[in-house]
């Protein structure tokens, strides 16, 4: 009974360990819709400090392009705030604006419409030089590499 004492809490303990070593996956961090769509956030990486303004990287099992072009884009915004998101229309794009401190950063694959493709990926940043209690502008007919 003593040694089954003894086990128990230390199998607890490994199991918790394992738990939080999976809750931080390395590499992208990538959704993939029930469609085969998939898109992945490159940079920044998970639990990354930015500063205002930073650069985002994405993969895209489609090719990423203009509207007019009926080519994908990605919508970028933080935490719940779907009505103010950064369209870009390429694999790599520039947040200027992002409210300050810890938040949920969001990508959604579109189509030429902006309807959801099916692909979503989300990781947690925290934003440096950010004002308080602000979010992103809303949505601007640029975006890109030149956005």
């Amino acid at each position: 009974m003593t040694m089954m004492r003894k086990l128990v809490p230390c199998a607890l303990v490994g199991v918790l360990l394992l738990a939080g070593c999976n809750s931080q996956p390395s590499g992208p961090a990538t959704g993939t819709g029930n469609n085969g769509l998939s898109v992945s956030i490159v940079e920044p990486v998970r639990g990354a400090l930015v500063q205002l303004p930073f650069q985002v990287k994405f993969t895209s099992s489609e090719e990423l392009g203009t509207m007019s072009s009926g080519k994908h884009h990605v919508h970028v915004w933080f935490d719940d705030d779907t009505a103010n998101y950064i369209m870009i229309e390429s694999d790599t794009g520039k947040i200027e604006k992002a409210p300050a401190g810890s938040h949920t950063m969001h990508v959604s694959l579109r189509k030429a419409d902006h309807s959801p493709a099916g692909a979503e990926a989300e990781l947690m940043v925290t934003v440096a030089g950010g004002a308080p209690g602000t979010g992103i502008p809303a949505p601007s007919p640029t975006s890109g590499s030149d956005y």
